[in-house]
């Protein structure tokens, strides 16, 4: 992937007045709280997030995917595509912002901050506690990474 595409995103994605402090806001969270409890409270401010968007009735995948990529690209961090695997859900964000900070490291409260939003969303919609969102593929250089919804 060339630098400067991944630039571009960087940029694109993490408006130049907030990058700063989003990444301070995060070094200073993980002092405070360590990596546990940063991404606690990250998965809980996904969740609150998700509940400012609440999804409708999606009857099918495709629906759900529809939904869901559509509240992502209304605020402008990607889009989601979701494929059933036949034992789970595999939930594939795509394009999400990144800040420098990030640059090879993999953006931990990221990820945690979409698993409780899509948690929330799928458990809006009726499925069971026993269903839950993991991540399975790390942050990528695009602001890309996967989830699976399943036992």
């Amino acid at each position: 992937m060339g630098d400067a595409l991944l630039q571009y995103l960087t940029e694109r994605h993490a408006s130049i007045q907030w990058r700063d402090f989003i990444e301070a806001l995060i070094e200073e969270l993980s002092a405070q709280l360590g990596d546990t409890g940063v991404n606690t409270l990250m998965a809980a401010t996904g969740a609150r997030f998700a509940a400012r968007f609440p999804l409708g009735p999606c009857g099918t995948v495709a629906d759900l995917e529809r939904a869901i990529a559509q509240v992502w690209l209304d605020i402008d961090w990607g889009w989601t595509s979701i494929s059933d695997t036949g034992d789970a859900l595999l939930v594939q964000h795509h394009c999400a912002p990144r800040t420098r900070a990030e640059e090879g490291t993999g953006a931990p409260w990221q990820a945690a901050f979409l698993t409780g939003a899509y948690q929330h969303w799928f458990q809006s919609l009726g499925s069971s506690g026993l269903l839950q969102i993991t991540q399975v593929s790390p942050f990528d250089a695009t602001g890309s990474m996967s989830f699976r919804l399943g036992r």
